[in-house]
């Protein structure tokens, strides 16, 4: 009795590691997919430079399972998003396009990409923004992804907006809010990140003084800067 009780003892490794096989063999024969966000996103052209007529968003795209050695296809598509639905080759380019096919690809040994998403700024995006939902698929290489992480929704736009913040922080430096005057400020000051909670007094003499000055520059050239009505002249406050 004792032997036997000794050899089962014994025996308890090899199972737990057959067990431990079989697992393992399983997990490596179901990779899957997943964003590392899973709600949604949003750009917007309005705040970069007129010039700009294209942008790239990273996204990243994660492995459930164990890398390989070989580079892996991703299977992510475009589905419908209800209305305005972004257009491939009018406002973005296709993941499957020449230009960045080889990109949507899980590297060899990799666990996780960025892949790019290259939106273009299309004259449609100033007056109604666009929805691309992206979809994780599957393929020959990848199953199901995990619920609630396989689609990510991108809304893009070139819509004239003026930040939240701009009476608490931006009105100090710049004046009134004004569509056409923003645009300058974007173009000609160079300020295109309006996205902070205060900023100090150095910094805000700075941009006054640069903003009076490529101002006058400007109408030396071209005269009075108005805003959409002609009657609103641009100015910028001392």
């Amino acid at each position: 009795m004792k032997t036997n009780h000794i050899a089962k003892l014994l025996l308890l490794p090899l199972l737990f590691a057959a067990c431990q096989e079989v697992v393992v063999n399983k997990y490596e024969d179901n990779p899957c997919l997943y964003f590392s966000r899973a709600d949604s996103l949003a750009y917007s052209f309005y705040f970069e430079e007129s010039s700009r007529l294209r942008d790239t968003l990273w996204i990243e795209v994660c492995l459930s399972g164990l890398p390989r050695p070989e580079a892996r296809p991703l299977p992510i598509v475009q589905i419908p998003a209800g209305d305005n639905n972004a257009v491939a080759g009018q406002h973005y380019v296709s993941l499957d396009d020449p230009e960045i096919k080889d990109l949507v690809i899980l590297p060899p040994g990799a666990a996780k990409v960025n892949i790019p998403v290259i939106l273009l700024r299309d004259p449609t995006l100033k007056t109604a923004g666009r929805r691309l939902l992206l979809d994780i698929a599957t393929n020959e290489h990848f199953g199901a992804g995990i619920q609630g992480y396989t689609r990510l929704l991108v809304h893009f736009s070139d819509l004239t907006e003026q930040p939240a913040n701009w009476t608490s922080v931006w009105r100090l430096v710049f004046g009134d809010w004004g569509a056409v005057k923003m645009r300058f400020i974007i173009d000609y000051v160079g300020v295109s990140n309006f996205d902070v909670p205060a900023m100090t007094g150095d910094t805000r003499d700075y941009l006054k003084a640069r903003a009076k000055q490529k101002l006058a520059e400007y109408e030396t050239a071209n005269g009075p800067l108005y805003e959409a009505d002609n009657i609103t002249r641009v100015r910028f406050p001392n």
